[in-house]
């Protein structure tokens, strides 16, 4: 009975790894998205003041800041640092969407990094699970599924290693007779 209960909790086990590695490509896919949208949105809010600097600085927009920066007017200083904080956040998703034209481990991979970060974080909760299989699910899913297996199982491995060697009498005990 007790081999049947470990059979089948393993096999749950399985299927809900699998079905977790099945979500991850999606869950990648709408990260993107969301951090293309804040890509998208910096932009504009950094078009305007792009535009001066095209007219006044030849494009160099660092230029413009520099001369906002050195302005006697607080005006101009202070939206000296809304020009340089919109300018690095385009340069900042520009880096992240960068990193993501890579292959799909290596994208998962930036992905676990980002789990505290804004865009991480909007993207899981406004996540809706969906179970998209193609091959890229497919893969992503069964990989999760075994290595999570294999895992588990070395765990266990390991754990019947430590209890015999803590109790090392037990295996070889003789059991009493009635």
């Amino acid at each position: 009975m007790l081999s049947v209960i470990k059979r089948y909790s393993l096999q749950l086990v399985f299927t809900l790894s699998l079905l977790l590695g099945l979500q991850l490509p999606n869950f990648l896919q709408q990260y993107e998205l969301r951090l293309q949208g804040h890509f998208v949105e910096a932009q504009q809010q950094l078009a305007a003041f792009q535009s001066l600097a095209n007219k006044y600085f030849s494009g160099d927009l660092s230029a413009l800041i520099t001369k906002h920066k050195s302005s006697e007017d607080n005006l101009y200083r202070e939206e000296a640092l809304v020009i340089d904080k919109t300018y690095s956040r385009v340069q900042f998703l520009q880096q992240k969407i960068d990193e993501l034209k890579q292959p799909i481990w290596y994208r998962l991979g930036t992905l676990t990094q980002q789990i505290n970060q804004p865009v991480f974080k909007e993207t899981w909760s406004g996540y809706q699970a969906n179970v998209l299989l193609n091959q890229q699910a497919i893969l992503v899913g069964v990989s999760v599924a075994v290595i999570f297996m294999l895992s588990l199982e070395l765990f266990f491995y390991l754990l019947k290693l430590v209890f015999y060697a803590v109790l090392p009498g037990i295996k070889n005990k003789p059991q009493a007779r009635s």
